[in-house]
């Protein structure tokens, strides 16, 4: 709270301080679920101001009613076919609900050996790009994190490596994944 207090306005969520102290991203991701504190993706749209009160409810009810035709719509999906923000600000809202830096591949080359670790058909399928890999960690970028798909990884790996997630635009993924 101390820290909070001192950005005075550029307000921070826990998960963003403990990142930024060291604190591995897996371990913030599980005390957060367990115990059911992440932040809701609509309510971090109005922290930032990018919506109102009004247009969240909006996007809940248009929720409610593709659920009821059993069709998921993610929030910030739903918000985007709204118009009512952009890709931007929907990079920025998942970057604090997951608790992930958005990097630009621009310029990256990525490497064939290290894009290995995780398969071409996968790293296609699920738009990933390996940005590091060594004994003790990899270093993945996404451009859609998907909790499945996260925890499918991290169990691929060996409990020891540490395995970290990043955000970045879907068109420079796609670009990385063209060079390979």
């Amino acid at each position: 709270m101390e820290r909070q207090k001192k950005e005075k306005g550029n307000y921070k969520y826990i998960g963003e301080i403990l990142l930024e102290m060291g604190v591995p991203q897996q371990k913030i991701h599980d005390a957060l679920d367990d115990y059911k504190k992440r932040k809701p993706i609509g309510e971090i749209f109005m922290d930032l101001k990018m919506i109102t009160p009004d247009q969240l409810q909006e996007a809940l009810e248009r929720q409610r009613r593709f659920a009821k035709m059993a069709i998921h719509k993610p929030m910030g999906t739903l918000l985007l076919e709204m118009g009512v923000t952009n890709y931007h600000g929907y990079m920025e809202v998942l970057s604090k609900h997951f608790n992930m830096a958005i990097v630009s591949l621009r310029g990256f080359s990525p490497s064939a050996s290290c894009q290995r670790a995780i398969g071409k058909a996968y790293a296609q399928r699920h738009q990933i790009v390996v940005l590091e890999n060594d004994l003790k960690g990899i270093k993945l970028a996404l451009a859609e994190p998907n909790p499945l798909v996260m925890d499918e990884i991290r169990r691929a790996f060996p409990s020891g490596k540490r395995v970290e997630f990043c955000l970045a635009d879907r068109f420079e993924i796609g670009n990385c994944l063209r060079e390979i």
